[in-house]
């Protein structure tokens, strides 16, 4: 079956697609490039292994509520919106384009504990002038990969200041990342509790921490079994995928 471009427009940063085959619905920036994937009938269930990943940090902790830097089609948003009921969600997305798209192509969740914010995520994070959350996601990401701006000590010392005291950053990049040596020093400078997985997408999710979350990991099989129960999110084979960042 191939695909059907269902909508394509061009802004100031470059080409944004929409485009579905079969259930599953897809927004590209560019030729090649899938930055979100749907399936329209359980859209709140996350396509992409990297943002089941990401949901990890559930296993952590209960957040009353959570910012999460970079829009994308909103499968985040939607997967904690449904996962986490009445928790309050900030997302900002620099483009737009890209927020009009995600409401009337991706069923993005409305309401009045979700706010939406037309910004540069890496300008408003250093702003600070937003309440500070429990779960803090970073995916700010382009047709050309992720954004280094998440890579840089600065940007973490602005994330931790966002987070609350026990609050988890949660860090979309990539395998190579991992062997980046500076990046390793700016987590270790910012968080003393760090931990990783490595996705078959060729992702690499960062969990840092100013709290002990290795604490709940005694507990976080149960926690992963329980949230499959309420949510139909599985997220048990990730889970052994975890390790700590040294």
């Amino acid at each position: 079956m191939s695909a059907q471009l269902l909508f394509q427009t061009q802004d100031s940063w470059g080409p944004i697609e929409v485009s579905e085959e079969g259930a599953i619905r897809k927004l590209s920036f560019g030729p090649g490039d899938e930055q979100s994937r749907q399936d329209k009938r359980h859209p709140h269930l996350p396509e992409h292994e990297y943002i089941q990943g990401m949901l990890l940090a559930l296993l952590f902790k209960q957040p009353k509520n959570a910012m999460i830097l970079g829009l994308g089609a909103g499968c985040l948003v939607s997967a904690l919106h449904h996962a986490v009921p009445g928790i309050k969600i900030t997302a900002v997305e620099l483009r737009a384009a890209v927020i009009d798209i995600a409401k009337r192509f991706f069923r993005l969740p409305h309401g009045k504990k979700i706010t939406l914010i037309n910004d540069d995520a890496v300008i408003f994070i250093q702003q600070n002038q937003h309440k500070k959350v429990d779960l803090l996601f970073a995916d700010i990401y382009h047709a050309e990969g992720v954004d280094h701006a998440q890579l840089r000590n600065d940007f973490l010392q602005h994330c931790r200041s966002q987070l609350k005291a026990d609050g988890i950053l949660v860090l979309n990049c990539w395998h190579e990342h991992s062997e980046n040596h500076d990046f390793a020093a700016a987590l270790r400078a910012n968080f003393p509790y760090l931990y990783g997985c490595h996705v078959s997408s060729g992702n690499w999710i960062v969990f840092a921490s100013q709290a002990n979350i290795a604490i709940q990991l005694d507990q976080s099989k149960s926690a992963a079994q329980q949230l499959k129960q309420v949510s139909d999110i599985d997220l048990t084979r990730l889970l052994n995928q975890l390790k700590n960042i040294c």
